[in-house]
Parts: structure tokens; C-alpha cells; sequence
């Protein structure tokens, strides 16, 4: 033990390393395709994120914060609906072991894509005034025209990027995402420049919707023969039938997680006004970039690794423990800055009026913090089929984050005590699913 000790402090800046403990090991890290896939999938999403910040000054000039609060409903509307846009079926067609059965899924995600976009555009028709007054926001009714399209677009782009990261195709996804970081922007300035209302932030909204999914659908189909392979009825309803796990358990543990998300904007809708949603939104897209920038590289590979190495050995442990690592250290960084500076940073980058918007950030960053770390590691639930337990969870986030925003909104609270007890709560939540997560990282052949 001692001469480790006398080791370590030889060399203190290696073990601050989350990978490894020496040079050479380190280098033959950084030549392996699971660095290397990573790197991809961070540049892309480097550049949208740097995209997105230099953006954000002048766009949050340009639209006041009651634009940017029916945005953030409209956004939490279609993040609902879409949950059931394939029914989550979309996990088959890169857990499938040969490709034959994987475009069999994807035929079957398309097609309840389809289904659901259809529905969705019935329950808009019928009860869009109903939605409009129960959340507080008239301005929004217009504007729940184009949730089916939101919701079919959405949904066909995550079909195509999971089949994509089965495919391997890194460079398609970086390049689609680089794409987007650099139109998205554009359109929401230029026309906000032009038009001073909220109609340059949705056709930018759209935008990003439409335009990936028919870039992937288009390579993706012509590489691999995806729109004309492949569609047999009779198999695509057996592969549905054998796959039922996955509405019966992954989908409602999935739209109580989604829920959840959205539940503040929700309730601070319902119970104070748009602007104030703006306001909570800025945080949250701030302090959500961390989190995309990293996990999203992240989560693509650890999910194929993962999966590859479950599949091949009975245990994904090694992949999982380096991935805990590497998020353990990075998730410092950006919770000190906000800690410490939040309020201020917000005022300086966004204007004062926007300050609010720091405050929330310094409550919420424990969260969002042990989310960076939990959402790449959760996936092992899926990995070893633990979807019961993984929507226990999930009902107790709803009902638990229910509780209190509506107790304490119901007592006139104030809004940081309000988002302080619901920080609090989820961290302690992604406590135990680290936890759990390990546990199932290794194969339970007690049963076998």
C-alpha cells in the first residue's frame, strides 16, 4: 500500500485520471474505437453547444420571456406526446443481434410513428382549448397545430439515429448534428429580427425536427436499403409480440420519466404565468448543455459497447466503471461554476432581467449534475431487462415530484423553495440508480 502511495504522489496528475492510471495505458485508450466513437459524437455536439451559447445572448434579447415560456410549453407538450411516438420499440433495432431482425424493427417503428403522429393531431383538434386553459397560456392554441409534426418528425429522427449507432455511423450523426447547430440559429435571429414575435423560434424549432431525420433517412436508406427491404406484416407483428416487454414496462416508465421532466413547466404554468416558465427554462437549457455535450457523445457509444460486451461476456462492468468515472470527474467543473457565480454569469451573458434565471440554476445544479452521471449508466437496466424495477422508480419520481410542487404551490411557497425540495428529491433518486445500475452491469446467472 505504501509503495503506491509513494507512487501516486510521483505522478499526482495520473491519478486524477478517470481512465487510467499511466501513460501507457492511457495512449492505447485514446488509440481504441470506443474513445475514438466518442470523440466523434463530442465534436459534433462541441459545436452545436458552442453554437448554442454564442447564439443564446442574442436570441434571449430578441424574444421576450413570455415567447420563450409558450416555447418551453409547446416543447413540454410534444416531449409528452412523443414518449408514445413508437411505443419504445425503438431499443429492438439495436439490441436485435442480426440485421435482418433490426430492419424488421425498423419497419415497426415506422409504422407506429405514423399511427401515433396521426393520433396526436385528433387529441390536438379535440382538446386543444381544454389544454390551452388548464395550463394558463391562450397564446399557445395556435401554435398546437404542429405538434403531429413535431411528433412524427421527432420520432422518425430517433429512429433513424438508432439505427445509425447500430451501423456505427459517427460521422453521419456528428456531421447531421453540426448541420443543425449552425440553421437553427440563423433562422430563430434573422426572422426575430425581422418579425418581433415568437414565429422565428418555432419555424427554428421545426427546422431542427425536419431537417435531420430526412438527412438520415435519405444516406441511411440508400446505404443500407432500408426503405424497400425487409417489409413482411406477418413478422413485423411477431417481432411486436416478442418484443411486448417493451410497451408493457419501457413505455410507461419512459412517459412517467418524460413527465416528470416536464412537470415543472407544467405546474409554474398552471400556478404563475408564461414568463416565469421562460425564466425556468433558460436555466434548465443552460444547464442541459453540459449534459448534451457530454452524454450525448457518451451515452451513443457506452449503449453499443455496453450492449456488445453483455451480449458477448455476461457482464458490461468494465465499460461501465470507466464511463462512471470519466462522468464523475467532468460533472465538477460545471457544478462549482454555477455554485459559486450563477446568478451573476446569467445577468452578465443574458442581460439582468434574466438573473432569476441563475438563481434557479444554483438550486438545480445537484440535479442536473447526477443526471450527466446517470443517464449513459441507467441504460444497463435495459441491458439486463430490469424494466419492472426501472418503472418502480419512475412512478415513485412522478408521484413524489407531484407531491411537492403541488403542496407546496398549494401553500404559495415561493418558487426556490419549490424547485430546492424537488432538486433534492431527484438527487437522491439518481443516488440509488448508480447504485442499481452497477449491480446490473454484471449478469445474474443465480437463476440459470
Amino acid at each position: 500500500m505504501g509503495q503506491v502511495q509513494k507512487q501516486a504522489c510521483q505522478h499526482p496528475g495520473l491519478t486524477r485520471s478517470p481512465l487510467k492510471t499511466n501513460s501507457v495505458q492511457l495512449k492505447s485508450i485514446i488509440r481504441n474505437d470506443y474513445f475514438k466513437n466518442v470523440f466523434k459524437l463530442a465534436t459534433g455536439s462541441t459545436i452545436a453547444q458552442v453554437m448554442a451559447i454564442v447564439s443564446a445572448p442574442i436570441t434571449y434579447r430578441i424574444y421576450s420571456k413570455e415567447h420563450y415560456g409558450t416555447l418551453g410549453l409547446y416543447m413540454a407538450i410534444v416531449g409528452t406526446i412523443g414518449v408514445f411516438s413508437t411505443l419504445q420499440y425503438n431499443q429492438t433495432i439495436l439490441l436485435e443481434k442480426n440485421d435482418t431482425d433490426s430492419h424488421v424493427a425498423l419497419w415497426l417503428n415506422r409504422l407506429l410513428n405514423i399511427g401515433i403522429s396521426l393520433f396526436s393531431l385528433l387529441l390536438v383538434l379535440l382538446l386543444g382549448d381544454f389544454i390551452c386553459s388548464l395550463l394558463n397560456n391562450e397564446s399557445l392554441k395556435p401554435w398546437l397545430l404542429l405538434v403531429p409534426i413535431s411528433v412524427f418528425f421527432n420520432g422518425q429522427n430517433e429512429i433513424m439515429r438508432v439505427y445509425a449507432n447500430r451501423k456505427k455511423e459517427y460521422n453521419l450523426l456528428t456531421t447531421n448534428t453540426v448541420l443543425i447547430s449552425l440553421l437553427v440559429p440563423f433562422l430563430s435571429i434573422s426572422i426575430g429580427l425581422v418579425r418581433n414575435d415568437i414565429l422565428g423560434l418555432f419555424i427554428a424549432l421545426l427546422a431542427s425536427q425536419v431537417l435531420p431525420s430526412v438527412i438520415l433517412l435519405f444516406v441511411l436508406g440508400k446505404r443500407y436499403g432500408i426503405n424497400s427491404r425487409h417489409f413482411d406484416f406477418s413478422i413485423i407483428k411477431k417481432l411486436a409480440k416478442k418484443n411486448w416487454r417493451y410497451p408493457a414496462f419501457v413505455l410507461p416508465s419512459e412517459f412517467i420519466n418524460n413527465f416528470t421532466n416536464q412537470l415543472p413547466v407544467f405546474m409554474i404554468s398552471r400556478y404563475l404565468n408564461p414568463g416565469m416558465v421562460g425564466v425556468y427554462n433558460l436555466c434548465t437549457r443552460m444547464l442541459a448543455m453540459p449534459i448534451n455535450l457530454i452524454t450525448g457523445a457518451i451515452t451513443e457509444v457506452f449503449k453499443q459497447n455496453a450492449s456488445e460486451e453483455y451480449h458477448a461476456t455476461g457482464s458490461c462492468r468494465p465499460v461501465f466503471i470507466k464511463t462512471l468515472k470519466l462522468l464523475s470527474v467532468i460533472a465538477i467543473i460545471p457544478t462549482l461554476v454555477i455554485l459559486f457565480t450563477g446568478p451573476d454569469l446569467f445577468a452578465f451573458v443574458f442581460g439582468n432581467e434574466w438573473r432569476m434565471a441563475g438563481e434557479f440554476a444554483r438550486i438545480l445544479i445537484i440535479m442536473f449534475a447526477g443526471k450527466l452521471i446517470v443517464s449513459p449508466l441507467s441504460y444497463t437496466f435495459f441491458i439486463a431487462h430490469k424494466m419492472m424495477e426501472d418503472f418502480i422508480w419512475h412512478v415513485w419520481m412522478l408521484v413524489s415530484n407531484l407531491f411537492i410542487f403541488w403542496f407546496m404551490f398549494s401553500l404559495e411557497y415561493p418558487i426556490n423553495s419549490v424547485l430546492l425540495a424537488f432538486a433534492l428529491n431527484y438527487a437522491s433518486i439518481y443516488l440509488i440508480y448508480i447504485f442499481r445500475s452497477y449491480n446490473f452491469s454484471v449478469q445474474d446467472k443465480s437463476h440459470l
